[in-house]
């Protein structure tokens, strides 16, 4: 986008809207996880109480089965023969039989009596049953569980008592009577039938009543139950009580003909009493709580679905107004943020060749514009300078230029006045000469800061000597020297040999030592130095002479600078030989430095060393030995 603006406010908006974005899309995403946990939560409360329920109504059953079967052990019942009427029946039967044998058979069980009636209550039995149950026991009837069955059993597993409502239906006792500890409950499921499955509890518990009858009446024909009537089948039972009353007995039928034992026998007979009732109630009760965790699942499912819909759709339409506001507040803001490049531009626009100056107050700018302003008027700043140099090196060309062409039309208009002689036109062909080599040098030179600006003199780096650098420098301003009166000394080392330009090196050695000729004392002296450290290569040209004011010192590099143009009217310098030498430095990679006192200048040019392989021309150091001596 070619508008900063614009893009800011793209780039701005589409950053917001996508963190925007990331922003709801991880509150959906931590709601709806919040929400599936409180769902998985709530289906673990729900299955939880499901299986509660469940628990409670197999409970409830099991204890109904034990309230059932205790109503059933409370009415069982053991009948004894009284010792002493079984006495006075074998006695009678005796007597019939054997003549003295009653007298005989009374005389015994006179002396042994007590001993008699214990054992005859050690034996088994005659009799064990469960009484009548009659209408007390079905008193608050469960209307649940109406088909219940009952089977009893004696000690040795035979059937005792079987419910009415077993019909052809049997319950089997297996291996019950030899596992379960007695007045203990064992439960399990049993089906009677196909498609008729029930809930059992098998008890082993001693009998709750014991009676006693006594033969001899009996046999006297006092009316009561016969004992010894013992039925090839189990006898039919009530069916069983279901109400959770204890039953209440009424005693045995025919009154008096049965009498409580004055000594209870030393083994108790024990029974089985199994009591099933139909699973179908209870597999309806499940079933209906299994229907009802169903649909609690089904509505909590629906629930969390519709809320989460909810959400999404609340999201949405606040991720849109949001966006709305921010894209046409962002719009506004950005606006008013840009505000100060405004204002810069309005303060750049004003500026002109003829204004520099940046009238805009940088108080008032933001932190990160201050820097672009303050670097803008440094800008300014060298621009206008760079425009004074360049009407100031205009006047000085002219000026420069002005003065051999002055001189240059002064000598042909005087050739030109009389006709004269062909030594005198020689001399002032001669005259016109210098005039164009000064011309012709001052041309050179601007030509070359010409270059060097445009970046067309380019730097062509070599191996070279610059020891050797130096002495042909100083080979060819030797005779210049002489004719002044000056000493030049050396100090030179062994040969460095380094990667520069070689041209732009003897160009700056020229200039430097030139310069300390011109401006050096009589009978003064030069000295050139060359000193190699371990990254750089230092060269000195120091002199006697006048110095540099220190008003100048600031000012020597720059063009067309002299520090006393009347001292050099009638020399072709034009101040463009320093200007030379610190551009040719740079471009070396090099600095240069100048101190300067009353007792002469010292310029210090510092260039990069980079090592080569060492290679010594034959003859330097024969060359180097001539010229010290």
């Amino acid at each position: 986008m070619k508008s900063i603006r614009l893009s800011l406010i793209v780039y701005f908006l589409v950053l917001l809207t996508g963190a925007l974005a990331g922003v709801s899309w991880f509150s959906y995403r931590t709601t709806a996880q919040a929400l599936h946990q409180q769902q998985l939560d709530a289906r673990k409360l729900i299955e939880a109480q499901c299986e509660t329920q469940t628990a409670a109504a197999r409970t409830a059953l099991d204890r109904r089965l034990v309230r059932q079967a205790l109503a059933m052990l409370n009415k069982s019942q053991s009948m004894f023969v009284h010792a002493e009427g079984l006495w006075n029946h074998l006695g009678v039967f005796g007597a019939a039989a054997l003549p003295g044998a009653h007298a005989n058979v009374g005389i015994w069980a006179e002396r042994n009596r007590d001993k008699l009636a214990i054992e005859v209550y050690r034996a088994s039995p005659i009799h064990t049953y469960i009484e009548e149950l009659d209408d007390d026991l079905v008193a608050n009837i469960d209307h649940d569980y109406e088909h219940d069955y009952f089977q009893s059993y004696r000690a040795n597993g035979v059937v005792m008592q079987r419910s009415e409502s077993l019909g052809d239906l049997a319950m089997a006792l297996g291996d019950a009577h030899k596992l379960t500890p007695l007045l203990t409950e064992h439960f399990d499921n049993a089906e009677l039938k196909p498609g008729l499955k029930v809930r059992r509890l098998t008890l082993r518990t001693p009998v709750q009543k014991y009676d006693v009858i006594n033969i001899e009446r009996l046999w006297k024909g006092v009316p009561g139950p016969n004992p010894f009537f013992f039925p090839k089948t189990p006898p039919k039972g009530p069916n069983p009580p279901k109400g959770p009353n204890q039953p209440k007995g009424k005693g045995p039928v025919g009154a008096g003909a049965w009498q409580r034992p004055t000594v209870f026998p030393a083994t108790v007979p024990t029974i089985y009493i199994q009591y099933a009732s139909n699973l179908a109630p209870l597999d309806k009760k499940i079933a209906a709580i299994e229907k009802e965790r169903d649909d609690q699942f089904a509505g909590l499912d629906l629930s969390i679905a519709r809320e989460l819909d909810q959400l999404r759709a609340r999201m949405f339409w606040i991720s849109v107004v949001t966006l709305v506001a921010i894209w046409l507040g962002g719009f506004g803001v950005i606006q008013l943020g840009l505000a100060p490049l405004a204002k810069m531009s309005d303060a750049v626009s004003k500026i002109s060749p003829k204004n520099f100056q940046l009238s805009l107050d940088t108080g008032t700018l933001p932190h990160e514009l201050m820097p672009i302003a303050k670097r803008l008027k440094e800008t300014l700043d060298h621009l206008q300078k760079a425009f004074t140099r360049e009407k100031q090196a205009a006047a000085d060309i002219s000026h420069e230029l002005r003065t051999p062409l002055a001189a240059l039309m002064t000598t042909l208009e005087v050739a030109l006045r009389k006709n004269r002689s062909a030594d005198e036109y020689r001399e002032i062909l001669s005259e016109c000469r210098g005039s164009g080599q000064h011309m012709y040098q001052l041309v050179e030179r601007i030509l070359k800061l010409a270059r060097l600006d445009a970046g067309a003199d380019l730097y062509r780096p070599d191996e070279i000597d610059v020891v050797d650098i130096a002495l042909n420098c100083v080979d060819m301003i030797r005779p210049l020297a002489k004719a002044k009166g000056l000493d030049l000394r050396l100090n030179l080392p062994e040969p460095i040999i380094t990667q520069t330009d070689p041209d732009k090196l003897r160009e700056v050695l020229v200039n430097l030592l030139h310069n300390a000729i011109e401006y050096n004392k009589p009978d003064g002296s030069i000295d050139l130095a060359v000193v190699r450290t371990n990254s750089q290569v230092r060269l000195e040209v120091r002199d006697t002479g006048i110095g540099i004011p220190a008003e100048a010192m600031e000012r020597i590099f720059e063009r067309f600078y002299r520090g006393d143009p009347s001292r050099h009217a009638d020399t072709p310098h034009a101040g463009l030989g320093l200007s030379i030498v610190k551009c040719y430095v740079e471009l070396m990679g090099g600095t240069i430095k100048v101190r300067s006192s009353t007792e002469g200048t010292t310029f210090t040019i510092e260039l990069p060393y980079r090592a080569s392989a060492p290679a010594v021309e034959t003859g330097v150091q024969a060359t180097r030995e001539l010229i010290r001596r």
